[in-house]
């Protein structure tokens, strides 16, 4: 019996959160995908790309809040065919194809299902301000990796904005970041190819090198990333009464009324994880994984990317409404509530911890106002050490202030804070500024590659070679290649006679 022929559809859907791109996949070959691997203790799962683990991670399968385990053990294009499926949609980006166009053929290779696509800004970050490239192949605990996360609420969509690498750091080559400078855009922008993983992270297919670049020229780095749709969209109505509503995504929410019969079945028969056929070899491969060369990312790009949000700023972001001046206020009065509303929690810390990181990332000067006030009131004493490790994560002179203030006065009430306000002062002082100008000038310049225009297609070969610009031009690229051998020499002077010949006629 024949193979079914595997098929990708797109479409457009109009939802409240805009305009969706949608792909349905059927009769897939599976080869991109991920598979559970269950112990008594927790469950692991896996993305593989045909019989190679990429990305393993695992989690407290009893708390769905839990943070997740996550080591990378090895690239996703490491076979040849993914490779080239990978490198022929990116291309395709680069040149400016339209989404339906390019991704269906690595879509096919994902499971069958319907998956959401969207073009998404990201920071090239572990989600603690250091470079995503920077700690490969080590086994970490990634905040807000949950797909539930608790200043979320479930009825929430949330996006994914960090990194985690499929290529090896051996790869990293200091001429690729120019070079990626120029060639990896989409448009005018640096991107790459991602596919949702867990909570606040996708996994990066393609484009390490635009993040890299990205970073140095203080760009945004977006990515076309790949998110599969296999959750039931319930909410609660105004009498309480949970509600079916449609299929989501972390990112997407669908009504039905916008899917057909045979997408909403195709999720329903797709929602668990598919065993691959690969299954065996993965498990063998898991347990026993290879040892790998391992170089180093330079450490300036951890110092450039201290400036990005981190996963509490991004959760506390997405997580609240909005924080007025009168919320904040009544916050700094030990306050929880306002006009009988809860403001975030009904935990003060927890309510106080949100605002700093939210303000963190909304406005820089409004979050060291908030924080400096709190540092005051002796009455949020409790709250100190936590909201004097944020501030010390800013390069601020009034900070410097704040922290040189408190090793002076001896004020017992800050004892809670004086190993960390010495800690800032002496990296405060230790720290060289590097502009990323005077970084990406030290940078050597991309190689340069034989002008792609200038090669002569070679359908249709004697057709060509008689239309005298074609001969010229293939001839100049044999006489170009520094061969000396004599069968070169041949196909040069027979191609020039011909030119002759055909200029004489």
């Amino acid at each position: 019996m024949a193979n079914r022929q595997t098929e990708v559809t797109a479409k457009h859907i109009n939802t409240d959160d805009g305009d969706i791109l949608i792909f349905t996949v059927k009769n897939s070959s599976n080869r991109i995908g991920t598979c559970r691997f269950s112990s008594a203790k927790d469950d692991m799962y896996c993305l593989y790309a045909y019989d190679d683990p990429v990305v393993v991670y695992s989690g407290n399968s009893g708390n769905k809040y839990a943070d997740r385990v996550v080591c990378e053990l090895g690239p996703m294009t490491q076979t040849s065919i993914i490779n080239s499926a990978v490198k022929e949609v990116y291309d395709q980006l680069c040149s400016g194809a339209a989404f339906e166009y390019c991704l269906p053929s690595l879509l096919r290779m994902m499971p069958d299902g319907l998956y959401a696509v969207s073009w998404q800004k990201c920071y090239p970050t572990t989600g603690e301000n250091m470079f995503f490239w920077s700690g490969y192949g080590v086994s970490k605990q990634l905040k807000c990796s949950s797909r539930y996360i608790k200043l979320i609420d479930e009825n929430k969509t949330f996006s994914a904005p960090f990194l985690i690498p499929t290529a090896r750091p051996v790869m990293f080559e200091t001429s690729g970041v120019m070079e990626a400078s120029q060639n990896c855009r989409r448009g005018d922008e640096l991107f790459g190819l991602s596919l949702h993983l867990t909570g606040f992270y996708s996994v990066l297919i393609k484009g390490h090198h635009a993040a890299c670049a990205a970073v140095v020229n203080d760009e945004p780095f977006y990515t076309v990333q790949i998110q599969q749709v296999r959750d039931i969209w319930r909410e609660e109505n105004e009498e309480g009464e949970m509600q079916t509503l449609g299929l989501c995504s972390e990112s997407f929410k669908i009504p039905f009324s916008a899917l057909d019969p045979t997408e909403i079945s195709t999720v329903l028969a797709t929602r668990n994880c598919r065993i691959p056929d690969t299954y065996p070899a993965l498990r063998k491969k898991i347990n026993s994984p290879k040892s790998v060369k391992s170089k180093g990312i330079p450490s300036q790009y951890n110092v450039f990317c201290e400036g990005y949000p981190d996963a509490d700023m991004i959760a506390s972001a997405q997580g609240i409404d909005e924080l007025t001046p009168p919320m904040l206020e009544a916050l700094l009065m030990g306050q929880t509530t306002l006009d009988e509303k809860i403001i975030i929690s009904e935990n003060y810390y927890s309510s106080v911890t949100a605002a700093c990181n939210y303000l963190r990332y909304h406005n820089t000067n409004d979050f060291l106002t908030f924080s400096l006030n709190i540092m005051k009131n002796p009455e949020l004493s409790a709250t100190y050490s936590y909201v004097a490790t944020c501030m010390a994560k800013l390069h601020d002179k009034r900070v410097k202030d704040f922290f040189t203030e408190v090793i002076a006065s001896n004020d017992p009430g800050y004892s809670s804070i004086l190993s960390i306000a010495k800690s800032y002062l002496q990296s405060y002082e230790q720290r060289q500024e590097i502009s990323r100008e005077d970084y990406a000038k030290s940078l050597p310049k991309a190689p340069e590659k034989f002008d792609r225009r200038n090669f002569v297609s070679l359908s249709g070969v004697s057709e060509q070679i008689k239309s005298g610009q074609g001969a010229e031009l293939l001839a100049m690229h044999i006489g170009s290649t520094g061969k000396t051998g004599e069968g070169a020499e041949l196909i040069a002077k027979h191609i020039s006679s011909m030119v002759s010949e055909d200029t004489k006629k």
